[in-house]
């Protein structure tokens, strides 16, 4: 795929400047229970439920390519990763375990996302209960 910029640039979103920059992507590496999640989220406030989707590709591929090309789609769809057994084995070493997955959503979708959290199940018992197991 070319990209326009000449580097891409990966870092917290805490870290971002909206003022200066304009994300493409918003990447979460998730235990199993935040996908979900995220999942949900993501169609939560659109009228169907094919707003994610889980690619056969690299991992690389899951958490770069695809939400890049999503993000120029006038309905973006968030990708979720790390589905690719290579990269599995290496999540063990570099992330402390393998109960991680991606999920990578568009900027524009992450901030529909953010917008319909006030109010939404993870405010409700399922998911605080979930969060309560984990802890």
């Amino acid at each position: 795929m070319d990209i326009p910029e000449k580097f891409v640039v990966c870092k917290p979103l805490t870290d971002v400047d909206l003022l200066k920059e304009k994300p493409r992507t918003v990447i979460f590496f998730a235990n199993p229970d935040q996908p979900s999640a995220l999942v949900v989220l993501a169609n939560y406030g659109r009228g169907d439920n094919e707003n994610v989707m889980i690619p056969y590709a690299a991992s690389c591929q899951t958490i770069g390519i695809y939400p890049y090309r999503e993000a120029k789609s006038a309905k973006s769809r968030a990708v979720v990763g790390l589905t690719d057994l290579t990269a599995r084995v290496y999540v063990r070493k570099q992330l402390g375990g393998s109960n991680f997955m991606t999920f990578a959503a568009p900027f524009a979708l992450f901030t529909e996302m953010e917008q319909n959290v006030p109010g939404s199940f993870l405010e409700r018992h399922t998911w605080q209960s979930l969060l309560t197991e984990r802890t």
